[in-house]
């Protein structure tokens, strides 16, 4: 059995506040850590987590994730290991050039655009976010034309002068070079639309769409909701529902405001309630008879308005311009997109399924791939790339655990 920790939230409180660089940092933290942890006692006793490992092994265990955020060779280095070990990433190493020359003539409005970054801050987020929901990417954009057949790229999480992350549309030329020069080492892939599809794509739905949401910020509001569907399997040991309501707890002490944009206004909408705060939602939920690892699970709507307008992460803002197009069909009503997670996402049966029709110059001669890899040093893969057709309710109770992510049919 493994050894016990008197106070579950401990284990991240001291783990937080050992990586602490300034002491008035420390001392502010700690104060507030103090105060949430005499609230957590009162208002809902002690809380206990076993640790498997022990405390120092535990510990030992979260350190190991720090390296995944350096922007180095040991950083990249690290991040492999890790999606190595946790996914199965295979990480076979592509012959040169690691850049396609590109001819936009080549590429459709419609065709998606799937990013892996492998070191830095968003390498090291994008790694946690593929162990956690299954992906083999970790960002996504679009690729739509105008009537002068110019190409653009249309992605939500672009990040302005400002340090914001919006929706935008920029020409292609743009988006490349600011790819190309992102010291993260992303590695990028064309997935071509089928031919089928392209043609019945509504290429004046989709810019009416894409322009409607320009300069929106990103779907930080339904962010976490895509990934939890279920009452304990999309959380990858250690993780579990007291862990997130325990970093829920901590980070609404420490922010309040980034909670409020991160989970408390979703939480309010599956309730049907407005402007409560996180101790007021547990208040309600329970009121309610309900769980709050329940609440959770409640399926994201489409057609929800948040305080700074409709919310759509950089899968959902795609899949919403293609139901806007008509890619969906009959469907688009009966399937809520912000529910899709990266690897919904490429999953989906709407892309080119034969590669004899992708362009000459896409992966560099590698016939194996399905798809175009346009940028990167290792070759990428997406497991059960181009196989499940849409169906209504989609993807809105799906486990998601390691390694395998099996998922059941019709989830």
């Amino acid at each position: 059995m493994g050894r016990v920790c008197r106070i579950g939230i401990c284990m991240l409180v001291f783990l937080f506040v050992q990586l602490q660089t300034y002491k008035h940092v420390y001392n502010i933290f700690y104060k507030e850590v103090i105060a949430l942890v005499v609230d957590q006692v009162k208002q809902h006793g002690i809380s206990v987590f076993l640790m498997p490992s022990g405390m120092l092994g535990t510990l030992m265990s979260l350190i190991d994730v720090l390296p995944l955020f350096s922007n180095s060779a040991w950083g990249q280095k690290s991040n492999i290991a890790f999606l190595q070990k946790h996914m199965g990433a295979s990480f076979e190493r592509r012959a040169k050039p690691w850049v396609a020359t590109i001819n936009p003539d080549d590429v459709h409005s419609g065709d998606f655009l799937a990013l892996s970054k492998i070191r830095g801050r968003w390498g090291g987020f994008e790694t946690l976010e593929k162990w956690v929901t299954g992906a083999f990417a970790g960002h996504t954009a679009v690729c739509l034309k105008d009537e002068d057949g110019k190409l653009w790229v249309g992605e939500s999480g672009h990040e302005n002068e400002k340090g914001e992350e919006i929706i935008v549309v920029i020409p292609w030329e743009e988006w490349w070079e600011l790819t190309l020069k992102d010291n993260s080492n992303p590695h990028v892939a064309l997935l071509p639309l089928h031919p089928e599809l392209r043609a019945k794509f509504n290429v004046t739905a989709a810019w009416a769409y894409a322009w409607s949401m320009s300069g929106k910020p990103y779907g930080y509001h339904n962010m976490i909701f895509s990934w939890i569907d279920t009452i304990a399997d999309n959380y990858p040991p250690p993780l579990d529902t007291h862990l997130v309501i325990s970093a829920m707890s901590m980070w609404t002490r420490v922010q309040p405001s980034y909670a409020a944009n991160m989970w408390n206004e979703a939480l309010n909408k599956r309730l049907g309630t407005e402007d409560l705060d996180l101790y007021e939602i547990i208040a309600e939920t329970e009121k309610r008879g309900m769980t709050f690892d329940h609440l959770l699970t409640i399926p994201e709507q489409d057609e929800w308005v948040y305080s700074d307008g409709k919310s759509t992460t950089c899968v959902a803002f795609i899949l919403e311009m293609y139901k806007e197009a008509g890619i969906l069909g009959p469907l688009s009503s009966s399937i809520q997109v912000t529910e899709f997670t990266i690897r919904d996402a490429y999953m989906l049966k709407i892309f080119e399924s034969n590669h004899t029709r992708l362009p000459n110059w896409c992966n560099n001669g590698d016939k194996q791939l399905p798809f175009c890899q346009i940028l990167g040093e290792y070759r990428m893969e997406f497991p059960h790339y181009n196989t499940i057709e849409p169906y209504a309710k989609m993807n809105e109770n799906c486990p998601s655990l390691p390694p395998t992510y099996e998922r059941p049919v019709s989830c």
